[in-house]
């Protein structure tokens, strides 16, 4: 009678309970386990190497029948036995609890179904009042209306992937996944007794301490025996499933888990996660239980990884050097292969979660490609006359010394790019065009600020690394432009396309004519030394203050770029000069030994095609004085081999003898330029002018 009793008061009180929140409470119209906060998971891009997960709550929502029977049986039997049998309050337990409240005048625990579980975890909240009478009113009202509209199943899937189990695991899956490394399907009597154990008391139960281990094999006990108590397992079955010693599995899981914490590239995660919350809602992110398949190849990142802590830790002691960085691409897609921000991202010393490969830095000379394949573009050619001389008093305003404090007087295109000269550098930018050379730099991404000045083309502008890199494929791929792209794929929790980015080779628009770059490309092969063994081109940059070193290069299917410098945050976050007891560190040396130490065991065995070269181009005699076409006739001494647009036979030949107005430093005069490509676009905003730098 006491049951009948306490039943038909709680009928009544609920239906006075209703009339009193009307209003007030949540909607349980659509509620569903999908609507949950789930865990984003970033992949690399073969769509199973994780990189990293990021949540509001660590979940991952599954149906219930993808959760095993022993699970459901144990959390049914430890928590609400009679949860198929009865309604959404067991009113034995709420009279119990009853009593205890008019005792203690506080509302009691102990008292809850299933249902009410499910409306405190997931309807209402953690809150500071969470045991006051008003709140257990609500729960009232809202787990009768939930098993009204639900059946007990659906409660039961959205209770399981709601409760929390302790280690940032909510949900029965992650939970699965924390602590044995396995999914909710697999979890077997003894691993699942277990689990249902641990909402109790997820604090007092962590498994993971061994005092807390030692108090959830006994919550396990109380479970394996409700189960026998129900009839779910045999009294043989709990015995043989207590019996099963989990800390081997529970260990393993844990490092696991340890593991996944740190990102297997966090610098690049963090790029990947700033520019996707440029196209989602930031919270969506955080909840939606997205799965983001990215273009990071897992093998290229640990080498690129391993590359720069070793040339960190080579050149350290003699240089000061303390930090680095690489980018890693696809010339052809702009797919970023591998990313490593810094030395140590955990390391603060050195500012490490700063990543140099999206940072404004100096390049040096690495900048000086730009203005030569705008000079082979606008009529000059590889063997074409510079003028490396006078660097003091040329350029009024701006004198102008070479790294090695010498003058070669007059040399060719090829020679001053090759040996990285800076006075005819600086001569050519200036008879090429300043603008001119900036319209092919933007073409090809550089959008930052340019200095409208000379020394802009020995590097004293900022750039960063992947806009730097984005412009160098466009010389790999035969002049198309690449846009740098971090994310293959996107779907939501139920497996569905958000975004896809796919990028056929040579799909970016041209930029650049393809006989340019195959001539920049061969000059700068010439400036790899010691030659590797393998067609591949590069260039170095260093600052005249040693603060910024590079090496940055291409084959016809790879991209890199290699960084170092001396990053601390004492007294305030800046970078310090490379020099040491060997003097300061070049482009040439420290960088370039961690960019040949990545392209070595990248290809291993193999190696990469040669560059085809155009139909337009061919090796021909040139005149030494012009670096144009020779005409017929022409003396061994005046002339030169080297390759060159093939010249229209109608155009006139001039002769190879003395021609007033060039000599080495001034345009080129005759010969047929290369087709125009790039558009005409308004200067950059200009800046400040900085320092000379070689």
């Amino acid at each position: 009678m006491l049951t009948i009793a306490g039943l038909l008061t709680i009928l009544v009180g609920t239906g006075t309970l209703l009339y009193t929140y009307a209003g007030e409470l949540p909607s349980l119209d659509h509620l569903n386990a999908q609507s949950l906060p789930q865990t984003t998971r970033i992949y690399a891009r073969d769509g199973t190497t994780l990189l990293e997960e990021r949540y509001e709550q660590r979940r991952t929502v599954v149906p219930l029948n993808q959760i095993a029977w022993d699970l459901r049986h144990a959390t049914i039997a430890i928590e609400d036995r009679d949860f198929y049998n009865q309604g959404a309050v067991n009113p034995v337990r709420m009279l119990a609890a009853g009593v205890y409240d008019i005792l203690h005048q506080r509302a009691a625990q102990g008292g809850s179904t299933i249902t009410q579980q499910l409306v405190k975890n997931y309807l209402l909240g953690a809150s500071a009042n969470s045991r006051s009478l008003d709140r257990k009113a609500k729960e009232l009202v809202l787990a009768v209306e939930l098993e009204r509209q639900y059946t007990k199943d659906q409660i039961l899937e959205m209770y399981l992937n709601t409760i929390f189990y302790g280690n940032q695991s909510f949900g029965v899956e992650a939970a699965s996944q924390t602590y044995f490394g396995s999914s909710a399907r697999s979890l077997t009597l003894a691993q699942a007794s277990f689990l249902a154990g641990l909402p109790q008391r997820p604090t007092y139960l962590n498994p993971f301490l061994a005092e807390g281990f030692a108090h959830a094999r006994g919550r396990q006990r109380d479970v394996l025996d409700a189960m026998v108590r129900d009839g779910y397992i045999t009294a043989a079955a709990a015995d043989k499933a207590y019996a099963e010693d989990l800390r081997p599995v529970l260990t393993a899981a844990h490092q696991a888990s340890v593991g996944q914490r740190s990102s297997l590239a966090p610098h690049f995660v963090d790029y990947v996660w700033n520019e996707l919350e440029q196209r989602y809602d930031p919270g969506y992110l955080l909840r939606g239980g997205l799965k983001i398949v990215t273009t990071l190849d897992p093998k290229a990142q640990a080498l690129a990884e391993q590359a720069v802590r070793d040339g960190v830790a080579r050149y350290g002691p003699s240089y000061r050097v303390n930090n680095g960085a690489m980018l890693v691409m696809n010339p052809h897609t702009g797919e970023v292969l591998a990313m490593v921000g810094s030395a140590d991202y955990s390391n603060a010393a050195i500012s490490g979660q700063v990543n140099y490969t999206t940072a404004l830095r100096q390049p040096g000379s690495s900048f000086k490609p730009y203005t030569y394949v705008t000079a082979l573009m606008n009529g000059w050619t590889p063997a074409s006359p510079l003028d490396d001389s006078n660097g003091v008093h040329a350029f009024p305003g701006y004198p102008v010394h070479d790294w090695d404090n010498r003058e070669q007087g007059t040399i060719t295109l090829r020679q001053s790019l090759q040996q990285s000269r800076n006075i005819s550098s600086v001569h050519l930018f200036k008879d090429v065009g300043i603008q001119k050379v900036f319209t092919t730099a933007r073409a090809l991404g550089i959008e930052t600020p340019l200095d409208p000045s000379l020394p802009t083309t020995l590097g004293a502008s900022e750039l960063r690394m992947i806009d730097h890199l984005s412009a160098y494929s466009a010389f790999a791929n035969g002049g198309h432009r690449v846009r740098a792209i971090d994310v293959l794929e996107v779907r939501d929790a139920q497996g569905t396309l958000l975004e896809s980015n796919p990028h056929p080779p040579d799909a970016g628009e041209r930029v650049l004519p393809a006989s340019a770059t195959y001539l920049l490309t061969d000059i700068l092969k010439g400036a790899v030394h010691p030659s590797m063994g393998i067609a591949i081109a590069a260039k170095s940059g260093t600052t005249t203050d040693f603060k910024d070193a590079w090496y940055i290069g291409y084959s016809s299917d790879l991209a890199v770029a290699s960084w170092m410098g001396r990053t601390v945050t004492q007294p305030s976050p800046h970078n310090e000069s490379m020099t040491g007891r060997l003097g300061g560190l070049w482009g040439e040396v420290g960088p370039a030994f961690s960019w040949r130490q990545f392209v070595k065991a990248y290809y291993g065995s193999k190696k990469p095609a040669d560059w085809a070269r155009p139909s337009e181009v061919s090796s021909m005699t040139l005149c030494k004085l012009t670096g144009q076409p020779a005409p017929a006739g022409a003396s061994a001494d005046q002339v030169i081999q080297d390759l060159a647009v093939t010249p229209d036979p109608s155009a006139p030949m001039g002769a190879c003898g003395l021609v007033p107005g060039s000599a080495g430093g001034s345009a080129p005069t005759g010969g047929a330029g290369l087709p125009g490509i790039l558009p005409t676009l308004p200067p950059l905003p200009a800046v400040s002018p900085p320092p000379i730098v070689p």
